[in-house]
Protein backbone atom coordinates (compact mmCIF):
# COMPACT_ATOMS: atom_id res chain seq x y z
CA UNK A 1 0.00 0.00 0.00
CA UNK A 2 2.60 2.41 0.73
CA UNK A 3 4.59 1.30 -2.50
CA UNK A 4 1.70 2.16 -4.74
CA UNK A 5 1.20 5.43 -2.89
CA UNK A 6 4.80 6.73 -3.10
CA UNK A 7 4.56 5.94 -6.79
CA UNK A 8 1.09 7.95 -7.34
CA UNK A 9 3.03 10.67 -5.94
CA UNK A 10 6.13 10.36 -8.11
CA UNK A 11 3.26 10.18 -11.07
CA UNK A 12 1.81 13.61 -10.11
CA UNK A 13 5.09 15.26 -9.59
CA UNK A 14 6.00 14.16 -13.28
CA UNK A 15 2.75 15.52 -14.94
CA UNK A 16 2.80 18.72 -12.99
CA UNK A 17 7.09 19.17 -14.21
CA UNK A 18 6.12 18.32 -17.67
CA UNK A 19 3.21 21.00 -17.30
CA UNK A 20 5.13 23.27 -16.00
CA UNK A 21 7.84 22.94 -18.53
CA UNK A 22 5.40 22.84 -21.60
CA UNK A 23 3.33 26.21 -20.20
CA UNK A 24 7.59 27.91 -19.78
CA UNK A 25 7.90 26.44 -23.27
CA UNK A 26 5.13 28.63 -24.71
CA UNK A 27 5.58 31.86 -22.63
CA UNK A 28 9.50 31.74 -24.04
CA UNK A 29 7.95 31.22 -27.88
CA UNK A 30 5.01 34.59 -27.21
CA UNK A 31 8.60 36.53 -25.85
CA UNK A 32 10.32 35.86 -29.03
CA UNK A 33 7.06 36.68 -31.12
CA UNK A 34 6.78 39.88 -29.52
CA UNK A 35 10.16 40.70 -29.31
CA UNK A 36 9.96 40.00 -33.21
CA UNK A 37 7.39 42.06 -33.93
CA UNK A 38 8.70 44.92 -32.15
CA UNK A 39 11.74 44.55 -34.19
CA UNK A 40 10.51 44.56 -37.51
CA UNK A 41 8.25 48.17 -35.68
CA UNK A 42 11.58 49.87 -35.83
CA UNK A 43 13.47 51.39 -38.98
CA UNK A 44 15.82 49.28 -41.08
CA UNK A 45 19.35 49.81 -40.22
CA UNK A 46 21.70 49.13 -42.93
CA UNK A 47 25.40 48.30 -42.80
CA UNK A 48 27.63 49.96 -40.60
CA UNK A 49 29.46 52.35 -42.35
CA UNK A 50 32.82 53.68 -40.76
CA UNK A 51 32.69 57.13 -38.94
CA UNK A 52 35.04 58.98 -40.42
CA UNK A 53 35.23 61.99 -37.96
CA UNK A 54 35.73 59.59 -34.67
CA UNK A 55 37.72 57.00 -36.10
CA UNK A 56 35.05 54.26 -34.99
CA UNK A 57 32.24 52.23 -36.33
CA UNK A 58 28.80 53.59 -35.44
CA UNK A 59 27.77 50.27 -34.22
CA UNK A 60 30.57 50.48 -31.44
CA UNK A 61 29.65 50.94 -28.16
CA UNK A 62 30.61 53.64 -25.39
CA UNK A 63 31.14 53.60 -21.78
CA UNK A 64 27.60 53.58 -21.31
CA UNK A 65 26.59 50.59 -23.34
CA UNK A 66 24.54 52.48 -25.73
CA UNK A 67 25.25 51.91 -29.76
CA UNK A 68 24.75 54.70 -32.65
CA UNK A 69 22.34 54.43 -35.13
CA UNK A 70 22.91 53.04 -38.82
CA UNK A 71 19.69 54.61 -39.86
CA UNK A 72 20.37 56.51 -43.49
CA UNK A 73 18.63 59.83 -43.64
CA UNK A 74 17.42 61.74 -46.32
CA UNK A 75 18.42 65.04 -45.96
CA UNK A 76 18.11 65.56 -49.33
CA UNK A 77 14.22 65.30 -49.00
CA UNK A 78 14.61 69.00 -46.95
CA UNK A 79 14.87 72.48 -48.45
CA UNK A 80 17.83 73.02 -46.55
CA UNK A 81 20.38 71.76 -44.50
CA UNK A 82 19.62 70.31 -40.51
CA UNK A 83 21.12 72.83 -37.70
CA UNK A 84 20.41 72.84 -33.98
CA UNK A 85 19.61 76.76 -33.17
CA UNK A 86 21.68 79.22 -31.23
CA UNK A 87 19.25 80.44 -28.83
CA UNK A 88 18.71 76.70 -27.03
CA UNK A 89 22.65 76.18 -27.66
CA UNK A 90 23.05 79.07 -25.63
CA UNK A 91 20.56 79.15 -22.75
CA UNK A 92 20.93 78.35 -19.70
CA UNK A 93 18.15 76.49 -19.38
CA UNK A 94 19.56 73.81 -21.68
CA UNK A 95 22.77 73.09 -20.30
CA UNK A 96 24.39 71.64 -17.48
CA UNK A 97 28.09 72.49 -16.51
CA UNK A 98 29.50 71.86 -13.02
CA UNK A 99 32.59 74.30 -12.87
CA UNK A 100 34.39 71.79 -10.59
CA UNK A 101 34.23 68.75 -12.01
CA UNK A 102 33.78 69.94 -15.45
CA UNK A 103 30.45 67.47 -15.69
CA UNK A 104 28.28 68.77 -18.82
CA UNK A 105 25.44 67.87 -20.91
CA UNK A 106 22.83 70.06 -23.04
CA UNK A 107 19.02 68.93 -23.30
CA UNK A 108 16.27 70.59 -24.87
CA UNK A 109 17.64 71.47 -27.92
CA UNK A 110 15.76 73.26 -31.06
CA UNK A 111 17.01 71.64 -34.27
CA UNK A 112 15.65 72.92 -37.57
CA UNK A 113 14.76 70.25 -41.06
CA UNK A 114 15.20 66.98 -39.55
CA UNK A 115 14.37 64.23 -42.08
CA UNK A 116 10.85 63.27 -42.34
CA UNK A 117 11.83 60.12 -44.75
CA UNK A 118 15.13 57.45 -44.80
CA UNK A 119 16.49 56.48 -48.02
CA UNK A 120 14.41 53.81 -48.20
CA UNK A 121 11.20 55.88 -48.10
CA UNK A 122 10.00 55.17 -44.40
CA UNK A 123 9.09 57.66 -42.01
CA UNK A 124 11.12 58.90 -39.55
CA UNK A 125 9.92 59.31 -35.98
CA UNK A 126 12.77 60.60 -33.68
CA UNK A 127 10.60 59.52 -30.43
CA UNK A 128 13.08 57.64 -28.08
CA UNK A 129 10.03 55.24 -27.63
CA UNK A 130 10.32 54.28 -31.24
CA UNK A 131 13.78 53.66 -31.69
CA UNK A 132 15.83 51.08 -29.41
CA UNK A 133 18.94 52.79 -30.77
CA UNK A 134 18.44 55.89 -30.68
CA UNK A 135 18.65 57.94 -33.83
CA UNK A 136 20.34 61.43 -32.64
CA UNK A 137 23.39 61.46 -30.72
CA UNK A 138 26.25 64.20 -29.93
CA UNK A 139 29.54 63.35 -29.73
CA UNK A 140 31.93 65.66 -27.55
CA UNK A 141 35.22 65.42 -29.53
CA UNK A 142 38.45 66.76 -28.49
CA UNK A 143 40.04 69.12 -31.23
CA UNK A 144 43.17 68.78 -30.76
CA UNK A 145 43.04 64.74 -30.89
CA UNK A 146 39.90 64.24 -32.52
CA UNK A 147 39.04 61.25 -29.64
CA UNK A 148 35.83 61.24 -28.65
CA UNK A 149 35.51 61.94 -25.18
CA UNK A 150 31.75 61.07 -24.65
CA UNK A 151 28.50 60.49 -26.53
CA UNK A 152 24.79 61.83 -25.29
CA UNK A 153 21.73 60.42 -27.09
CA UNK A 154 18.50 62.04 -27.80
CA UNK A 155 14.76 61.49 -29.01
CA UNK A 156 13.21 64.56 -30.48
CA UNK A 157 9.16 65.82 -30.89
CA UNK A 158 7.88 68.28 -33.52
CA UNK A 159 7.50 71.49 -32.44
CA UNK A 160 6.62 74.23 -34.67
CA UNK A 161 7.30 73.33 -37.62
CA UNK A 162 10.18 72.95 -38.93
CA UNK A 163 12.15 72.65 -35.52
CA UNK A 164 11.92 69.61 -33.58
CA UNK A 165 12.97 69.66 -29.42
CA UNK A 166 15.57 67.20 -28.66
CA UNK A 167 15.80 65.59 -25.32
CA UNK A 168 18.53 63.85 -23.39
CA UNK A 169 18.19 60.01 -23.48
CA UNK A 170 18.51 59.55 -19.31
CA UNK A 171 17.98 55.94 -18.77
CA UNK A 172 19.77 52.96 -17.39
CA UNK A 173 22.67 52.03 -19.99
CA UNK A 174 22.63 55.90 -21.43
CA UNK A 175 25.54 58.00 -20.65
CA UNK A 176 23.87 61.09 -19.08
CA UNK A 177 26.78 63.63 -19.04
CA UNK A 178 30.28 63.92 -20.14
CA UNK A 179 33.48 64.95 -18.08
CA UNK A 180 35.44 67.94 -20.01
CA UNK A 181 38.96 69.24 -18.89
CA UNK A 182 41.11 72.40 -19.98
CA UNK A 183 41.16 72.35 -24.18
CA UNK A 184 38.83 73.08 -26.91
CA UNK A 185 36.17 70.62 -27.88
CA UNK A 186 33.44 70.19 -30.77
CA UNK A 187 29.43 68.92 -30.00
CA UNK A 188 29.20 66.81 -33.30
CA UNK A 189 25.01 65.98 -34.12
CA UNK A 190 24.26 62.88 -35.49
CA UNK A 191 21.20 62.25 -37.21
CA UNK A 192 21.20 58.24 -38.00
CA UNK A 193 24.56 57.64 -40.14
CA UNK A 194 25.18 61.64 -40.95
CA UNK A 195 26.71 63.98 -38.93
CA UNK A 196 24.90 67.04 -39.64
CA UNK A 197 25.91 69.63 -37.26
CA UNK A 198 29.24 71.40 -35.40
CA UNK A 199 29.45 73.21 -32.16
CA UNK A 200 32.88 74.49 -30.70
CA UNK A 201 33.57 75.01 -27.60
CA UNK A 202 36.19 75.48 -24.83
CA UNK A 203 37.24 75.16 -21.52
CA UNK A 204 39.59 77.30 -19.47
CA UNK A 205 41.21 76.05 -16.29
CA UNK A 206 41.23 78.25 -13.18
CA UNK A 207 42.96 77.22 -10.09
CA UNK A 208 43.50 78.31 -6.44
CA UNK A 209 46.81 77.85 -4.58
CA UNK A 210 45.43 78.23 -1.06
CA UNK A 211 45.74 74.91 0.63
CA UNK A 212 42.90 75.72 2.72
CA UNK A 213 40.40 76.35 -0.75
CA UNK A 214 37.27 74.48 -0.64
CA UNK A 215 37.70 73.81 -4.47
CA UNK A 216 41.39 74.10 -5.82
CA UNK A 217 40.44 74.04 -9.24
CA UNK A 218 37.66 75.31 -11.72
CA UNK A 219 36.67 74.78 -15.39
CA UNK A 220 35.38 77.68 -16.91
CA UNK A 221 33.06 76.85 -20.19
CA UNK A 222 33.80 79.46 -23.05
CA UNK A 223 32.61 80.07 -26.44
CA UNK A 224 29.56 82.00 -28.77
CA UNK A 225 28.43 83.39 -25.39
CA UNK A 226 31.08 86.04 -25.42
CA UNK A 227 31.26 86.79 -28.95
CA UNK A 228 27.41 87.29 -30.13
CA UNK A 229 24.07 88.58 -28.89
CA UNK A 230 20.99 89.19 -30.60
CA UNK A 231 17.98 91.35 -31.38
CA UNK A 232 14.71 90.03 -31.64
CA UNK A 233 11.46 91.78 -31.06
CA UNK A 234 7.83 91.86 -28.39
CA UNK A 235 4.60 91.58 -29.52
CA UNK A 236 3.62 94.87 -30.11
CA UNK A 237 7.87 95.58 -32.05
CA UNK A 238 9.75 96.76 -28.95
CA UNK A 239 12.99 96.05 -29.82
CA UNK A 240 14.63 93.62 -27.72
CA UNK A 241 18.29 93.47 -27.07
CA UNK A 242 20.09 90.04 -25.07
CA UNK A 243 23.45 89.28 -24.39
CA UNK A 244 25.47 86.66 -21.84
CA UNK A 245 27.88 87.49 -18.96
CA UNK A 246 29.36 85.69 -16.43
CA UNK A 247 32.34 86.02 -14.77
CA UNK A 248 34.99 83.99 -12.73
CA UNK A 249 36.67 83.32 -9.30
CA UNK A 250 37.91 80.87 -7.24
CA UNK A 251 36.82 82.65 -4.23
CA UNK A 252 34.10 80.63 -2.98
CA UNK A 253 32.92 79.43 0.81
CA UNK A 254 32.10 75.86 0.16
CA UNK A 255 31.57 73.70 -2.72
CA UNK A 256 28.09 73.48 -3.11
CA UNK A 257 27.64 77.12 -3.87
CA UNK A 258 30.23 77.74 -6.21
CA UNK A 259 28.34 79.60 -8.61
CA UNK A 260 28.21 82.55 -6.18
CA UNK A 261 26.21 85.32 -7.73
CA UNK A 262 28.00 88.96 -8.25
CA UNK A 263 26.16 92.65 -8.21
CA UNK A 264 26.53 94.90 -11.04
CA UNK A 265 25.28 98.24 -12.54
CA UNK A 266 24.41 98.18 -15.98
CA UNK A 267 23.33 100.79 -18.69
CA UNK A 268 22.50 100.14 -22.01
CA UNK A 269 22.94 102.29 -24.99
CA UNK A 270 21.83 101.81 -28.71
CA UNK A 271 23.36 104.14 -31.78
CA UNK A 272 22.83 104.69 -35.61
CA UNK A 273 25.25 106.25 -37.13
CA UNK A 274 27.41 107.53 -33.75
CA UNK A 275 24.31 109.04 -32.41
CA UNK A 276 22.29 107.40 -29.13
CA UNK A 277 18.70 106.68 -30.66
CA UNK A 278 18.02 104.79 -27.87
CA UNK A 279 18.69 103.52 -23.89
CA UNK A 280 16.86 100.94 -21.74
CA UNK A 281 16.72 102.72 -18.56
CA UNK A 282 15.50 106.89 -18.89
CA UNK A 283 14.50 108.86 -16.03
CA UNK A 284 10.98 109.91 -16.07
CA UNK A 285 12.01 113.46 -15.26
CA UNK A 286 14.72 113.90 -17.08
CA UNK A 287 16.66 113.06 -20.44
CA UNK A 288 19.51 111.21 -18.43
CA UNK A 289 20.12 107.49 -18.70
CA UNK A 290 19.69 105.17 -15.72
CA UNK A 291 21.74 102.26 -14.41
CA UNK A 292 19.86 99.08 -13.50
CA UNK A 293 20.65 96.19 -11.23
CA UNK A 294 21.83 92.36 -12.49
CA UNK A 295 23.41 89.77 -10.89
CA UNK A 296 25.74 87.54 -12.64
CA UNK A 297 26.74 84.03 -11.46
CA UNK A 298 30.45 82.43 -11.26
CA UNK A 299 31.19 80.18 -14.15
CA UNK A 300 27.32 80.44 -15.27
CA UNK A 301 26.56 81.77 -19.03
CA UNK A 302 23.53 83.45 -19.03
CA UNK A 303 21.38 85.54 -20.63
CA UNK A 304 20.27 88.95 -19.78
CA UNK A 305 16.86 91.15 -21.97
CA UNK A 306 16.06 94.25 -22.34
CA UNK A 307 13.60 97.10 -24.19
CA UNK A 308 14.61 100.51 -25.21
CA UNK A 309 13.54 104.27 -25.06
CA UNK A 310 13.55 105.75 -27.75
CA UNK A 311 15.92 108.57 -28.14
CA UNK A 312 16.20 111.88 -27.23
CA UNK A 313 12.83 111.50 -25.76
CA UNK A 314 10.26 114.14 -26.88
CA UNK A 315 10.30 117.52 -25.34
CA UNK A 316 6.89 117.96 -24.34
CA UNK A 317 5.87 115.99 -21.06
CA UNK A 318 8.10 114.91 -18.31
CA UNK A 319 6.29 111.28 -18.24
CA UNK A 320 6.31 110.77 -22.14
CA UNK A 321 9.40 107.99 -22.80
CA UNK A 322 7.97 106.27 -25.97
CA UNK A 323 9.84 102.71 -26.52
CA UNK A 324 12.28 102.32 -29.48
CA UNK A 325 10.05 99.99 -32.08
CA UNK A 326 11.02 97.82 -34.88
CA UNK A 327 9.62 100.27 -37.30
CA UNK A 328 12.26 103.13 -35.52
CA UNK A 329 15.01 101.28 -37.02
CA UNK A 330 16.08 103.82 -40.20
CA UNK A 331 18.53 102.43 -42.51
CA UNK A 332 22.13 102.85 -41.01
CA UNK A 333 25.06 101.60 -39.06
CA UNK A 334 24.11 100.29 -35.56
CA UNK A 335 25.78 99.68 -32.23
CA UNK A 336 24.62 98.11 -28.95
CA UNK A 337 26.85 99.35 -25.94
CA UNK A 338 26.51 96.72 -22.57
CA UNK A 339 28.65 98.85 -19.63
CA UNK A 340 28.93 96.63 -16.94
CA UNK A 341 30.12 97.98 -13.30
CA UNK A 342 31.13 95.87 -10.48
CA UNK A 343 28.90 97.24 -7.18
CA UNK A 344 31.65 96.57 -4.75
CA UNK A 345 35.03 97.55 -6.90
CA UNK A 346 33.34 99.70 -9.05
CA UNK A 347 35.37 97.68 -12.19
CA UNK A 348 34.42 98.21 -15.46
CA UNK A 349 33.31 96.15 -18.37
CA UNK A 350 32.00 97.32 -22.11
CA UNK A 351 30.76 95.12 -24.69
CA UNK A 352 29.70 96.70 -27.82
CA UNK A 353 27.90 95.07 -30.71
CA UNK A 354 27.40 95.89 -34.21
CA UNK A 355 25.03 95.39 -36.93
CA UNK A 356 23.24 97.31 -40.11
CA UNK A 357 19.86 98.31 -41.23
CA UNK A 358 19.32 98.60 -44.47
CA UNK A 359 15.53 98.77 -46.42
CA UNK A 360 14.36 98.80 -42.77
CA UNK A 361 15.52 94.72 -41.66
CA UNK A 362 18.43 93.93 -39.99
CA UNK A 363 21.02 92.23 -42.37
CA UNK A 364 21.98 88.67 -41.30
CA UNK A 365 25.58 87.82 -40.28
CA UNK A 366 27.21 86.09 -42.94
CA UNK A 367 27.14 83.16 -40.79
CA UNK A 368 23.33 83.35 -40.46
CA UNK A 369 23.07 83.78 -44.12
CA UNK A 370 22.85 80.49 -46.51
CA UNK A 371 24.04 82.45 -49.72
CA UNK A 372 26.95 83.61 -47.68
CA UNK A 373 27.75 81.23 -45.25
CA UNK A 374 31.26 78.84 -45.85
CA UNK A 375 30.69 75.92 -43.11
CA UNK A 376 27.33 74.75 -43.00
CA UNK A 377 28.18 72.39 -40.85
CA UNK A 378 28.39 75.48 -38.43
CA UNK A 379 25.34 77.45 -39.66
CA UNK A 380 24.14 80.16 -37.08
CA UNK A 381 20.68 78.52 -36.84
CA UNK A 382 18.74 81.91 -35.85
CA UNK A 383 15.01 81.41 -37.08
CA UNK A 384 13.21 84.10 -38.42
CA UNK A 385 12.44 86.28 -35.43
CA UNK A 386 15.79 86.70 -33.97
CA UNK A 387 19.14 88.61 -35.65
CA UNK A 388 22.12 87.40 -33.90
CA UNK A 389 24.69 90.38 -33.86
CA UNK A 390 29.11 90.07 -33.54
CA UNK A 391 30.63 91.75 -30.60
CA UNK A 392 33.19 93.97 -32.26
CA UNK A 393 35.17 94.56 -28.76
Amino acid sequence: MKKHLILGVWSLLAMVGTHAQSNLGNLAKDKLKNKSKTESAAPAEASPKNDSASGRSPMSRDAGGAKNSTVELDFDSEPFKAAVSWKSLLSEQSRYFNATNGEFKLNNLDVSFLPKKTKSGQDVKYESYNNPTPLLRMDVIDAATKEVKGTLYYGAAQTTPPFHNMSLIEKQGMPYSVKLTEGSYELHFWAGTTHFYTFPIRVEKLTNSDPYAPVSTFYHLKGAWEEWGYVDFGPDGHFIFNFYHTYQTTQVENAARWDVRKAYKYMVKVNRDGKMVGVHQLSSSSTEPQWGDIQADNCVWKKYDMTFHAYPPPSSGPNNRPFLLKDNLKDGEYTVEVFLKEEKTNKETNYKYAFTVKNGSIVPADKADRSKNTDMLQFLEQGRTRFYVERIN
